[in-house]
């Protein structure tokens, strides 16, 4: 018995002092923990919540884009087919008009519903998820940055994370302060002290201060072709998708003036509905960088602009009472375990 201890202990002790062993038993864990049923019974015994699922970009091969999209936001075709397949048949899809619906205390929806959102508006939603997505029978909303649909110009993050990904000059230089651009982590700062000052910029104002990046970085623009056109838009609401507004050309909305966060509310609004020829009910609040991404004076803007609902990232499920121009999301992880654990977790209401 002694004996079995000491190996026990031992092999124990290895294994924390691996941190790939510590990550496989965090998920042996979880997985566990799923299976026990304990998450399901206690959603059932709390508070009847739904979780709105926060999509970008899928791709065949996402390793292509990670220094413009940024491979966190980025779904491998085939890891989104799984997640897919995983709420298809351990959850109940809804649309998000059914979300505004559940919130308001009109129609009643059951436990463990999900919707899936994308935000910005990338052509691989119709090329690559929306095969998928019909597979599965899931309806999906896609929010679009009204200023880069049908244009060869990505979202401004994409234009500057390439930027600093593939410039070849020594330093970046902000006021007195210098970044060495040939140490990883000062090139990574300096590219999110950028990406601080265009997140308060809308447009003109915006654009300028992107050119004005990549000349010092002594790049071209990245140009390659990954939004959505206007006819790719109408085809996804041909399939059965909603779309919504994700602004027009994706600040964050909580840093800018009271007349550029109205603008970038209501304008985006009434050029989709000018391109799509339906009402639009539904918004986005980008969250490119930085804390708050919105303000009670841009709930009042969506609200006056006249959006059914907005979500945004601040995480988590929403329940009935919820304000529904403030729903929270559950960002989609990187494997299916671990969306299995998000999801389970949310539907008690726990953040993980």
């Amino acid at each position: 018995m002694k004996a079995n201890t000491v190996f026990l202990q031992g092999r124990f002790g290895r294994l924390l002092a691996n941190p790939m062993g510590i990550a496989a038993m965090k998920t042996a864990i979880k997985k566990a923990t799923i299976r026990s049923g304990v998450l399901r019974i206690a959603s059932r015994m709390g508070s009847h919540r739904v979780a709105i699922l926060r999509y970008h970009s899928v791709l065949a091969e996402p390793e292509r884009f990670g220094n413009s999209i940024g491979c966190g936001i980025i779904h491998s075709r085939n890891l989104f087919a799984e997640h897919m397949a995983l709420i298809a048949s351990h959850y109940r899809p809804v649309s998000i008009d059914e979300v505004c619906a559940f919130v308001s205390g009109g129609a009643g929806l059951p436990h463990h519903c999900v919707t899936v959102t994308f935000d910005d508006g990338f052509a691989d939603n119709l090329e690559f998820a929306a095969p998928i997505l019909a597979r599965y029978g899931i309806p999906a909303s896609i929010y679009i940055a009204v200023d880069y649909i049908g244009n060869r110009t990505p979202p401004w993050y994409c234009r500057l994370r390439y930027a600093f990904s593939v410039s070849r000059i020594p330093e970046w230089r902000v006021g007195d302060f210098v970044f060495d651009m040939s140490i990883a982590e000062q090139r990574r700062q300096a590219f999110l002290d950028s990406s601080r000052r265009c997140a308060k910029l809308c447009r003109e104002s915006q654009e300028n201060l992107l050119a004005e990046v990549e000349h010092r970085l002594d790049v071209e623009p990245f140009s390659t072709p990954m939004m959505l056109t206007w006819d790719g838009v109408r085809e996804l609401i041909a399939l059965g998708h909603t779309i919504g507004s994700h602004t027009l050309s994706h600040p964050n909305l909580a840093y800018v003036g009271a007349t550029d966060h109205a603008a970038e509310i209501a304008a985006s609004k009434a050029e989709i509905e000018k391109n799509i020829g339906t009402e639009v009910k539904h918004f986005s609040y980008p969250s490119p960088i930085m804390e708050p991404h919105y303000s009670d004076e841009t709930i009042a803007a969506t609200k006056a602009a006249g959006y059914r609902s907005a979500v945004t990232c601040s995480p988590g499920a929403v329940v009935k009472g919820d304000n529904a121009l403030t729903l929270k999301r559950v960002f989609a992880p990187q494997t299916v375990a671990e969306l299995e654990w998000s999801l389970e977790n949310a539907f008690v209401g726990r953040l993980v």
